[in-house]
């Protein structure tokens, strides 16, 4: 019985909790079908079925997502610290193969609210989660370091609350364009007291935690908290009000009377503290806080009191919903819908907007960061922004040109630190192909510097000294997916140089651009095993996108050669006697995820079709499991909202590929006029395009000019059970230079 009355005791006040929190709102449907606590889990995924059951992983599979409230492409976000990997939420360790991710905190618990989490990446050195929050609980400052259970959460686009149990303090954040406003509310008898740890940061797991460099904290005199300190090498300014509560300091765990505090680089290991609190008053304490990496006056702009908890809710609930309409879907079942408006929701939290906060320049104008896996990126998710937001495009492009111009060479990754080595990881020459994409969908850049900019980063300046200087020179460089980025890389910039007229970097370029031959192995018509490849094998990396597709193809040895490579690697076939291969894995990491599309430049778009399905039907589903891997900032995302509507961008081309879309009807809300794509008698086994029109116009091709989606238009598909020969004979087109 004692059970049951405490069983019923928790499910009121579960109840009630619920009850004070503020609702999610009505008005906005696309947002409602978003659920923020996708990927936050160990993956628990449908059952593998046929070929879906042959494929690998490499990575965890985890999509190390957090629920954390974030606007669209938002400089802020806020969610409970746990500490755990990657992104301060949860229960995982540190975790790097295939298997599944260590438990490392036996309970779901809590220590507060971090801000500026990573979103779906993996192992990539900084992890910021700063400024850490903790409501107090009757212990006092002891309680900052006392984990919580989590109960009770909720989130949607914006929003993210819950509740701590023991101390039964119930929390709720909303992000802001600059800052973040929280709401804490304590129970009766209890005082109400919040601590701010401006020394926090990273993960509580040995090597990936952050201490200051330096910093301030001053009491201002209209009761507010504000200051800054030096993270990761880059000054975080902030400023943090709340209302009536009384501010104070705390300096190593110690009450002081000071209204100012120092923190230098010999008293790093110290925790700067200040806190809100009312004494025998009030049981809820609201702050507001506002940060900048620029100046302290940016950071009180957006610290302002201003719109309520609720009316902040409200705009950032208007601001996802104006974002993710922008695709609209019908048809599939609810499940289906969900999964694609999370993807979509997780495909507009990176790169993250810090527009006029370059704290390096200290000037106005675009400015980006958590560019942490832009090897993959590059291939979905920019290109989706490039389409949908040009003026966003516009401001990443002068971003990356910023870049280049004061590092001298343009990034592969973008982090928030002054940590040099981002421009020499998993891949090269990334940009060249992100900036010819952006070119080709229409955004506005002056590409006579973009250009001149790429070449001087690229055959000259530093350049020759770089992985470009030696491919320059011997032909190759190693690890030979090195050597297919900067091929492709010339490609870019070869075609970037014909449409603003300089012949001598056009020649030049194309000239270069063929020299990804030298990474094959003519008898296997694979990549050359003898490099080493991150994060799979050669063969995961032998049937990426090329600009002279019928060459590669060739190389393999025709058409049907390079069929029976993707028929064994994707497990319509077995290996022969002795074989030694390595199979699609299946997103749960992405050099290959464009792999499928491959098929139809050999005229086998019906395989594509195939593959492509059982992806999105075995590899996503919804809840906390969802993914199959790592996020990484929306390229996984990305990918399923591109394959989801039936069309696939090949970066850097003026092609879009058609696939298999999953839904009756999808239609993009371009800047040119709505583009829809329409598929008829559409359903789980009916996933073959029999006939296909374009505007009208019956077409025998299973790939679009880009300015033919870029422009708006109707694509109409007939779908049927089986493969009907649509797309084998018209290929898209090949590049020699």
């Amino acid at each position: 019985m004692c059970k049951l009355q405490s069983l019923a005791r928790e499910l009121l006040f579960h109840a009630e909790t619920l009850s004070r929190m503020i609702e999610r709102p009505t008005e906005f449907p696309t947002h409602a079908r978003v659920d923020p606590f996708l990927g936050t889990a160990a993956s628990d995924l449908p059952k593998p079925v046929g070929i879906a059951a042959t494929w690998w992983r490499p990575k965890p599979p985890v999509g190390n997502t957090h629920p954390g409230a974030s606007l669209p492409f938002g400089m802020v976000s806020a969610c409970a610290y746990s500490g755990a990997y990657v992104t301060g939420y949860g229960r995982y360790g540190l975790s790097l193969d295939g298997g599944p991710p260590p438990v490392e905190f036996a309970k779901h618990e809590a220590l507060g609210i971090a801000h500026f989490q990573q979103s779906g990446t993996g192992r990539i050195r900084s992890y910021y989660n700063y400024f850490l929050t903790t409501p107090l609980g009757p212990g006092g400052l002891e309680e900052r370091t006392v984990r919580r259970p989590l109960l009770d959460e909720q989130a949607w686009p914006g929003y993210y609350g819950g509740r701590f149990s023991e101390t039964e303090i119930e929390f709720e954040v909303v992000a802001r364009p600059r800052g973040v406003v929280h709401r804490y509310r304590f129970p009766e008898g209890t005082d109400a007291h919040v601590a701010v740890d401006a020394s926090a940061g990273g993960l509580l797991i040995d090597g990936m935690e952050s201490y200051p460099q330096g910093g301030e904290l001053h009491l201002e005199p209209d009761g507010s908290v504000a200051g800054f300190v030096v993270m990761e090498g880059i000054p975080v300014h902030f400023r943090c009000s709340a209302g009536d509560a009384e501010a104070y300091l705390w300096e190593d765990d110690e009450p002081t009377e000071a209204s100012d505090y120092e923190l230098t680089l010999d008293k790093q290991k110290l925790r700067p503290t200040f806190g809100f609190g009312f004494r025998g008053k009030g049981r809820i304490i609201e702050l507001y806080f506002g940060f900048s990496l620029r100046e302290p006056e940016a950071a009180r702009v957006a610290a302002d009191l201003g719109e309520s908890l609720e009316s902040s809710a409200s705009e950032a609930a208007s601001a996802w919903e104006a974002q993710l309409a922008m695709i609209e879907v019908e048809g599939g079942d609810e499940a289906s819908r969900e999964v694609f408006t999370t993807a979509l929701y997780h495909s507009l939290l990176k790169p993250a907007d810090f527009r006029d906060e370059n704290p390096f320049t200290r000037k106005s104008g675009p400015f980006f960061l958590d560019l942490s896996t832009l090897w993959d990126l590059y291939k979905t998710q920019l290109p989706l922004m490039m389409s949908l937001w040009p003026e966003r495009g516009a401001a990443f492009v002068e971003f990356l040109c910023e870049v280049a111009e004061r590092e001298g060479v343009f990034p592969v990754s973008y982090l928030m630190d002054n940590v040099p080595d981002r421009f020499t990881k998993q891949a090269s020459g990334l940009c060249h192909a992100i900036l010819e994409d952006a070119r080709l969908r229409g955004v506005e850049a002056d590409w006579d510097r973009a250009l001149s900019l790429l070449w001087r980063t690229s055959q000259s300046g530093k350049g020759r000294k770089s992985r470009f200087g030696e491919y320059g020179r011997s032909g190759v460089v190693d690890p030979l997916s090195h050597t297919l980025d900067i091929s492709y890389a010339h490609f870019c910039m070869a075609r970037m140089a014909r449409s603003v007229g300089h012949q001598v970097i056009h020649d030049r370029a194309t000239e270069l651009s063929a020299h990804w031959r030298n990474a094959f192995d003519e008898k296997t018509g694979l990549l050359r095993e003898d490099s080493t490849y991150y994060e799979g094998e050669n063969w995961n990396y032998s049937f990426r996108f090329m600009h002279d597709m019928r060459s590669r193809i060739d190389l393999a040895g025709g058409d049907r050669a390079f069929v029976g490579l993707l028929d064994k690697f994707f497990g319509f076939s077995e290996p022969s006697h002795g074989e030694r291969i390595f199979r699609f894995e299946g997103l749960n990491n992405e050099p290959d995820m464009e792999a499928p599309y491959a098929y139809i430049y050999a005229g086998r778009p019906d395989r594509t079709a195939h593959v492509v399905r059982r992806v999105l039907d075995c590899q996503f589903t919804t809840g906390p499991g969802g993914l199959p891997g790592n996020d990484d900032s929306g390229g996984l995302s990305s990918w399923l909202v591109w394959s989801a509507t039936g069309l696939f961008p090949v970066c850097g081309q003026p092609v879009m590929l058609i696939g298999s879309p999953w839904f009756g009807r999808a239609r993009y809300r371009l800047p040119g006029g709505d583009f829809t794509v329409i598929a008829e008698q559409n359903g789980p086994e009916r996933f073959q395009i029999q006939r296909a029109w374009l505007n009208g116009e019956e077409i025998q091709r299973s790939w679009l000019k880009i300015d033919e989606f870029l422009g708006g238009g109707e694509l109409r598909l007939e779908m049927g059970e089986k493969a009907s020969g649509f797309g084998s004979e018209i290929r898209p087109p090949s590049f020699a230079g």
